[in-house]
């Protein structure tokens, strides 16, 4: 998804799992809060909340220490 598109949304849950959908495509990895956050224009502490809420959710899980979709 293009960039702009993101920007567009201003939920920072849902602009996560839309980065997170295009970074796990291809199957589970490790991802950097840190580099979520600047990709999001958002502190670490806000993608870690978000994340948590989106586990929460049942749309992304971990495995084996790695970020995956569900």
């Amino acid at each position: 998804m293009e960039r702009r598109a993101i920007e567009k949304i201003d939920n920072y849950e849902t602009q996560l799992y839309l980065l997170l959908s295009d970074e796990l495509a291809s199957g589970p990895r490790r991802i950097s809060f840190d580099h979520l956050a600047r990709r999001l224009g958002c502190a670490r502490s806000t993608v870690t909340y978000n994340v948590g809420k989106l586990i929460s959710a049942g749309l992304i899980g971990i495995e084996d220490r790695k970020l995956v979709l569900r």
